[in-house]
């Protein structure tokens, strides 16, 4: 095998993936997360070897983006989210200038923030000024995802609502409350704000309906958290951008009633947005 053909080595990595799907996929699991039971058998041998192989090739082939998704899967398959983060990223820096957020693999990226969730990181270090160790969860996979967030996917692709809701997830368990809510305004944006079909089709009106009581939500619930975050880091005393939570949810509602009265006040879902619109009268 010639060390320096990196189509070679991504061949190589598919012999052993379909040897692994041939004689071992089990029905019905989709999920990229490593299996303990495989970890001793020929299927993870395989899925190492893959993981390796396109490893390999990649070194000769750093801009082809179809082998790095290849690659990006199989980190994740064998636990390698670190390197799983940093192939989505090559992904998206490759594609994005021409196929947008089809360059970004959400279900992939959801399942790397879902990994740092399942950690306990945060509250372990929360008393200690420590360094993560492990680059493949918790703190450690936080930087990587939270660079990549930053660095790569959000200057190429932010007109995405599930990727802004992917960022605000990662910020949220970083308890990073006030950016946390400014990624959930972002995703209600792309969700709401930017949707011209509201005031003329039925159906995109009633999604709409639903993402403006869940931004609510959002604004109820981090709201008050991110008023205290503010009042106690370097901005204190300083008047938030926007007013109150209590504010912005007024403001939403009224702007979105507002925009599609004419169009759907008949409708049996008018009348709950006039008991929302009630209920935050007294918050």
């Amino acid at each position: 095998l010639d060390e320096e053909d990196a189509e070679s080595w991504n061949n190589l990595a598919s012999v052993y993936l379909r040897l692994n799907s041939r004689n071992h996929r089990r029905e019905g699991d989709d999920d990229l997360r490593p299996d303990q039971s495989d970890r001793n058998d020929a299927v993870w041998n395989n899925k190492r070897l893959a993981f390796r192989a396109l490893q390999q090739g990649l070194k000769n082939s750093y801009s082809n983006w179809r082998m790095w998704s290849n690659y990006m899967v199989v980190s994740v398959d064998v636990g390698e989210l670190a390197e799983a983060c940093r192939a989505l990223g090559r992904v998206v820096e490759e594609r994005s200038e021409k196929d947008g957020k089809e360059s970004v693999d959400i279900e992939v990226l959801e399942r790397l923030i879902s990994a740092v969730a399942r950690s306990s990181d945060l509250d372990e270090s929360a008393e200690k000024d420590t360094r993560p160790s492990n680059p493949n969860e918790g703190l450690g996979l936080y930087a990587r995802l939270d660079d990549l967030f930053a660095q790569i996917i959000l200057p190429r692709v932010a007109d995405d609502s599930r990727i802004w809701k992917a960022r605000a997830q990662l910020l949220t368990w970083r308890k990073r409350w006030g950016d946390a809510l400014e990624a959930y305004n972002a995703a209600y944006r792309c969700d709401v704000v930017t949707n011209t079909q509201l005031e003329v089709d039925l159906e995109s009106w009633k999604e709409a309906v639903v993402h403006v009581e869940e931004y609510i939500d959002v604004l109820r619930n981090f709201g008050p958290r991110a008023a205290t975050e503010q009042s106690s880091g370097d901005d204190q005393g300083k008047k938030k951008r926007g007013g109150t939570w209590q504010f912005q949810a007024r403001s939403v509602l009224r702007t979105f009633m507002g925009r599609t009265r004419d169009a759907f006040e008949d409708e049996p879902e008018w009348k709950h947005l006039e008991g929302v619109e009630e209920e935050l009268k007294y918050l």
